[in-house]
């Protein structure tokens, strides 16, 4: 009779095992996300420490000099652009009046379409609604910002050591997966967990210099336009390449208000300036910078994105297509000969 039932009981305990994996992963997705981006960054830093490596500098130190490096040029680059930065958000409050009547302009002329078109609905009530969502937003951000900075201080530092743990152990670390994995196949294995490592690397930083070249060429666009507050914007404008896909126009959202309240010629032409330098980024920059490092679908990538902001964010958005390089991996590396093994036929030629 027990050998009857058996099953039954191993399926129960396999589907509570399950629900609890869950519910761990959705406990633990804020420390998860941590580990993943400790790890791109180890990742990112590994390749330049090398160098210093070859110098017969220790691992630890060469990470530590590779960090120290890149905080020094974020610094060098805020002492440059801040003064700037504070001036420009200083002339935004100063022209706030004339945006008020610009303002004032379009409800005008809203008004006398309503009054052409009564079912259009009134255009102080939807004013109203957004301002007060965005008051009520704002005032709540500006009351957790301590308690927001100080937990960001920590993921911070967080990162900073578990990418420096990952660093000087990541040949412990790969030799323990090693060691638990037949022996068989290890070359396999070892094969993935390196081409992971390398896709992982080159991603954040090809992104980061993908990045600071489209924020240059925005810049020196806005300047000739003559949009306000070009450093501001460009420097929005080069965090949305952060995000894939929709990241690079979701940022441009208030590059394109900004300019629109400058007048229509000012728009149209910072539109084509945006379209051309986003298809200059794809079709040039981004090739030339990420070579085909990240081969992925164009597909895999939305969706991936899409999955990751919707549980987790804009964080949950940056590291989709690095995790989504990683399951590309596991899947021609694994999974599709293993399937073709099965089914007795070779592999398509990639290309």
């Amino acid at each position: 009779m027990w050998q009857r039932t058996l099953p039954i009981y191993y399926a129960l305990l396999l589907a509570v095992l399950t629900v609890g994996a869950l519910y761990l992963l959705v406990r633990l997705q804020h420390v998860l996300l941590l580990l993943f981006i400790s790890l791109l960054f180890a990742a990112t830093v590994a390749k330049p420490a090398a160098v210093l490596e070859r110098w017969r500098v220790p691992r630890a130190v060469a990470a530590l000099i590779v960090y120290l490096a890149a905080f020094a040029v974020v610094a060098g680059v805020g002492w440059l652009v801040l003064p700037t930065l504070v001036a420009q958000l200083g002339r935004l409050g100063e022209a706030a009046p004339g945006y008020i009547e610009r303002y004032n302009q379009l409800r005008e002329r809203y008004d006398s379409l309503q009054d052409a078109y009564p079912a259009l609905p009134s255009f102080d009530e939807q004013t109203r609604e957004i301002g007060e969502s965005l008051t009520a937003g704002a005032r709540d951000r500006l009351l957790r910002l301590p308690t927001s900075l100080f937990g960001l201080f920590l993921d911070a530092l967080s990162v900073f050591a578990i990418s420096m743990l990952i660093i000087t152990g990541r040949g412990k670390i790969l030799a323990f997966m090693l060691s638990v994995t037949h022996p068989a196949h290890r070359p396999r294995v070892r094969r993935m967990v390196e081409l992971m490592w390398l896709r992982l690397g080159h991603y954040l930083r090809a992104k980061l210099i993908v990045m600071a070249i489209v924020g240059v060429i925005t810049y020196g666009a806005l300047l000739l336009i003559g949009i306000p507050y070009a450093v501001l914007l460009s420097i929005v404008v080069a965090l949305g390449q952060l995000i894939p896909r929709a990241g690079p126009w979701l940022a441009r959202i208030p590059l394109l208000g900004i300019a629109a309240l400058e007048g229509l010629a000012p728009f149209l032409l910072t539109f084509a300036a945006s379209i051309i330098i986003e298809n200059a980024k794809g079709y040039a920059i981004s090739p030339f910078v990420e070579g085909s490092q990240l081969d992925i679908p164009p597909l895999m990538v939305f969706v991936a994105v899409l999955v990751g902001a919707t549980l987790l964010g804009v964080a949950g958005a940056f590291i989709a297509v690095p995790a989504a390089a990683m399951v590309q991996v596991v899947v021609e590396e694994a999974i599709l000969p293993w399937r073709f093994r099965q089914i007795g036929e070779q592999p398509a030629e990639q290309g």
